[in-house]
């Protein structure tokens, strides 16, 4: 059956499931933390901040810790794409301009006694790096006068061409919308990343969970042929060592590829107890179509990448009883349906989202919650500059309760931690219902992404 065409006009759409992504997959996180010096180049100086008596170094920060803001107004800069296969990246923007919208209808966010709207500037890079470069600079800058911060910039590869920039200007990034553990590189404190799991906590997840559920499992993986994939495989073989548990057999597959049913038939033919799907985009249903195809119906995993309904809608049955991780509430959810956050949620993105904004899209709840996250951090600051937010980003006090974050997750960093997002939960889909239904309790795996994270894939 040749689905080509059809394929083609849903890639746009499938974008949506790269929640945890953000980025064609990678991921990156810190193992030492940002506990020193001048990432990048550098600390943040900026106007009231630092001197180098704090976390970051600020010595070489030029005087520009307050650029960016304006009167009563925070300016940040964005840059995601917003046409092409990956347009529906700017769902995330949908859901956190809804949630500013909300908090400056309000009279603003309130900073040492005085209340501070924000304003959101974005432009498309068309998942492009090298466009990302041109847009912050022009957005944020080429010397960082333009923005107070850069705020939730799509991909592992974007984030990447503006770090050293970035940090030498001594201007914030955070909120990277990628799960990769490279944020947490202390070479550069400057970048931070989101809410969404380190790659490398999913793999150990899935590794628990067949340590109790299947002891002596033989796990076959299925992983993109870059960064994405790499960050499973090599977490996912840290995480067995010691135990009964055998990887028999790694397939990949080319970064972008939907058709993945060669490795599906290698896999599927050494009858593995468990099956690792570290697909995305359209390679993800068409990995769960092929195994059901196949006959081979082992403990099924998919990366957090695939969780939003568009991709497991796509896949429909075939995805039933398939396990994933998350610390966002799934809207689609009935589990959820009452939940006092939930309620703020579709009343806020109804009241000031889009008119087309889809408030059953996880890729909008994220982004929703990520605003959530930064106005809680802003809210705690004696002094609104630069240097201050950054330090106050690798300070977070267990942030809990707002956005979408599952009850019993915090959002946690310190001197040693700047992963915000080590607590997770496995849910399993329900084919039939089309949503995730949450298993067990919230796990905590605070201050360890180092300890499950190769070293290099936090370095690069």
């Amino acid at each position: 059956m040749r689905r080509s065409p059809f394929l083609r006009a849903l890639l746009a759409l499938l974008a949506l499931t790269l929640i945890a992504t953000s980025c064609g997959g990678r991921d990156e996180k810190s193992d030492s933390g940002t506990k020193t010096t001048n990432g990048g180049g550098s600390g943040d100086d900026g106007g009231d901040g630092g001197d180098g008596g704090g976390m970051i170094d600020t010595s070489e920060c030029p005087d520009n810790g307050t650029d960016g803001i304006s009167g009563d107004t925070i300016t940040l800069a964005s840059s995601f794409p917003q046409s092409g296969l990956t347009a529906a990246f700017a769902q995330i923007s949908k859901g956190y301009n809804a949630y500013f919208a909300k908090v400056n209808a309000e009279g603003g966010v309130e900073i040492a006694g005085k209340k501070y709207k924000i304003e959101v500037k974005d432009k498309d890079d068309e998942y492009n790096a090298s466009k990302t470069v041109q847009n912050i600079n022009e957005l944020a800058g080429t010397d960082g006068s333009k923005a107070f911060a850069v705020f939730n910039v799509v991909g592992t590869a974007n984030n990447i061409a503006i770090r050293e920039a970035l940090g030498e200007n001594c201007v914030p990034n955070v909120f990277a919308a990628t799960g990769s553990p490279a944020w947490g590189n202390p070479d550069y404190p400057w970048l931070i990343g989101s809410t969404l799991a380190p790659y490398s906590l999913e793999a150990k997840a899935f590794a628990d969970y067949l340590a109790k559920e299947k002891p002596d499992a033989t796990v076959a993986m299925l992983v993109q042929d870059d960064d994405f994939g790499k960050a499973y495989e090599e977490a996912f073989k840290l995480a067995t060592e010691g135990t009964d548990i055998k990887v028999v057999k790694v397939a990949t597959y080319p970064t972008g590829a939907g058709d993945v049913g060669a490795q599906i038939t290698s896999l599927a033919a050494t009858k593995a107890d468990a099956f690792f799907s570290g697909g995305t985009l359209l390679a993800c249903p068409n990995s769960l179509e092929k195994a059901k195809a196949s006959g081979w119906a082992p403990i099924t995993f998919v990366s957090g990448t695939c969780i939003s309904k568009t991709l497991m809608g796509l896949a429909g049955m075939n995805a039933d009883g398939v396990l994933a991780a998350s610390n966002i509430m799934d809207p689609t959810n009935p589990e959820f349906a009452n939940h006092p956050l939930m309620a703020e949620y579709r009343e806020t993105l109804k009241e000031f989202g889009a008119a087309d904004v889809d408030p059953d899209n996880g890729i909008v709840a994220y982004g929703y919650t990520q605003a959530a996250v930064l106005v809680e951090v802003l809210k705690t600051l004696d002094t609104l500059d630069r240097v201050s937010l950054m330090e106050a980003m690798h300070n977070i006090d267990d942030i809990s309760g707002v956005g979408m974050l599952i009850d019993g997750v915090k959002v946690h960093t310190d001197a040693d931690d700047p992963f915000l997002a080590e607590n997770l939960q496995l849910a399993r889909y329900d084919g039939a219902g089309a949503h995730f239904v949450n298993v067990g309790e919230v796990l905590d795996f605070e201050g360890q992404t180092s300890k499950f994270t190769p070293k290099d894939l936090i370095m690069g």
